[in-house]
């Protein structure tokens, strides 16, 4: 009702009605409330392909950290890595080659090249640089650099922890740590040539290469055990548990979650400054 003074009450701000701040009539208090306003609900589709973002980043990890296993071990010469690295790399710019832009592989080519220089001329220091350094501690070391990785990782999603930057440093300086248990130059340079293929060109090309998270996620996770099986029948399984909670079990529980999820919004929110809707 309004008169002269009073005017007809409207949940604003910045406009004089003649009510106190907190006032609310009674008949508008319960009716107001709504539940599950602008509540994002995912279906199982997108649910497993998140989670495929996820589980793909855990696969290049368990490949690298299987590489380098293959290489302390002599199991493959370096000269192999850096040979498959390079028929990956020419398959990859082939099958790029219509949808990027020359700006954008001239930009690849260059980081590329940047990343190979350096390692190459760093390798003679880096294989010697931690000789004082027990091994457990440099595994160690390399293993929470690598979970650092996984944490800040873009998996799509904007959040706090996410960090283009933290994620790289952690990978390089798990590759670092690790390339000074070798006794050979050349294999810390194809392990540093291994880190920048697998946490920065890798990543860089998957919106040029088109392929979907669910198809990528299922050639690395196939790749990374069969790694696996030919190092340790028990970190095979690990991994195989982990690749199977990550990519099946969380997606379907997060599903199933979201029923019980509910949001109510009510006079108790904050009011909105005139001209929007209250």
């Amino acid at each position: 009702m309004t008169n002269g003074k009073v005017k007809a009450w409207r949940k604003t701000l910045y406009e004089d009605h003649g009510y106190p701040d907190n006032y609310t009539p009674p008949e508008y208090f319960l009716a107001a409330i709504e539940k599950n306003k602008n509540l994002r609900v995912y279906s199982m589709s997108e649910c497993f392909s998140g989670a495929a973002e996820v589980g793909q980043e855990l696969s290049l990890v368990i490949i690298f950290w299987s590489c380098y296993k293959f290489l302390k071990t002599d199991l493959m010469q370096p000269q192999a890595l850096l040979g498959i690295m390079l028929g990956l790399l020419v398959l990859g710019c082939v099958g790029c080659g219509r949808k990027a832009t020359l700006c954008g592989v001239f930009s690849g080519i260059r980081t590329t090249c940047f990343f190979t220089i350096i390692g190459f001329a760093l390798s003679p220091v880096l294989y010697k640089l931690t000789d004082t350094i027990s091994t457990d501690t440099i595994h160690s070391m390399a293993l929470s650099s690598l979970l650092l990785h996984l944490l800040t990782s873009d998996y799509g999603m904007s959040a706090p922890p996410v960090s283009w930057q933290i994620s790289l440093n952690g990978a390089v300086f798990s590759s670092v740590c690790l390339a000074s248990r070798f006794n050979h130059h050349l294999s810390a340079f194809s392990l540093l040539c291994l880190s920048v293929f697998c946490f920065l060109l890798i990543p860089l090309s998957r919106p040029v290469l088109l392929v979907s998270p669910l198809r990528s996620s299922i050639m690395l996770g196939s790749t990374a055990l069969s790694l696996l099986f030919f190092i340790s029948i028990p970190q095979l399984c690990l991994a195989m548990i982990s690749l199977a909670t990550v990519q099946l079990a969380c997606p379907v529980f997060f599903h199933k979650l979201q029923s019980d999820k509910q949001t109510i919004h009510g006079p108790w929110d904050e009011a909105q400054p005139v001209g929007r809707s209250g």
